[in-house]
């Protein structure tokens, strides 16, 4: 080869390498603008995500307390409602005893007699 060619191909050579090293300085300056931009859009949709996170725990949470006030109401009802017939029943018997003492007081006698064979079993 010639001198000449020789230093042109040295010359394109050189030439290609400072190409390819700015080549990767642009794409290492582009990976860093990349970077960048996906942690700061990354840091904005953590925030989001944790204000829908704490949006939802505060809503499941006021569904809950509102459904145990719902089950709490409707227990109250029904042990207010057995204890108004535990009362009617508590009358009636207070009733019965008293218009009917040695009945009641037969029925009691045979009903501690059976308990006793019971128990002693």
């Amino acid at each position: 080869m010639s001198d000449t060619k020789e230093n042109e191909t040295t010359t394109k050579i050189g030439s290609g390498a400072e190409h390819a090293k700015k080549a990767l300085d642009a794409a290492t300056e582009a990976g860093k603008a990349v970077g960048e931009s996906v942690k700061k859009h990354a840091g904005h949709a953590l925030e989001v995500g944790k204000e829908h996170l704490g949006a939802a725990a505060k809503d499941f949470g006021q569904a809950a307390t509102a459904k145990v006030q719902e089950i709490r109401g409707h227990a109250r009802k029904v042990a207010d409602d057995y204890y108004a017939k535990a009362q009617g029943v508590q009358g009636d018997v207070e009733d019965y005893v008293r218009d009917n003492p040695l009945k009641a007081l037969g029925i009691a006698a045979g009903i501690g007699f059976v308990l006793g064979v019971i128990i002693r079993r």
